[in-house]
């Protein structure tokens, strides 16, 4: 007993009526299948494109800020430099300034005091 027998809507002269239905939903299943690779290419593409565009932004923004950062290093040096030129400077005026020398004593210049012989002048 065949398979087109044993169904009572099919038999053996519907079979190329069957299988043309078969290919026309075959067909169709194909072209469904086709729309939606052609769909997830182009997602993929713009996908990729947000990507790229995303990693050139992040590109530009770290170039941005090493040159920032090697701005900041180079003041910083010229700060360090500055503040040992002013200490230098201070240190040589301390031997020479007569405010300074004039009664108070070492102890006393760090901590701001007089000592009691100059105050009773």
């Amino acid at each position: 007993m065949s398979l087109f027998s044993a169904t009572s809507n099919f038999t053996r002269n519907d079979a190329p009526d069957f299988q043309l239905f078969r290919k026309s939903e075959s067909s169709d299943d194909e072209e469904k299948r086709s729309k939606r690779r052609e769909k997830n290419r182009v997602a993929a593409q713009r996908s990729r494109k947000r990507q790229t565009q995303r990693a050139d932004e992040l590109h530009e923004a770290y170039e941005c800020l090493e040159q920032e950062n090697s701005l900041l290093r180079k003041e910083v040096q010229l700060l360090l430099e500055e503040q040992q030129r002013l200490t230098d400077a201070l240190k040589a005026h301390e031997t020479l300034c007569p405010v300074l020398n004039c009664g108070m004593t070492s102890t006393s210049r760090s901590t701001g005091t007089m000592s009691t012989e100059f105050m009773s002048r």
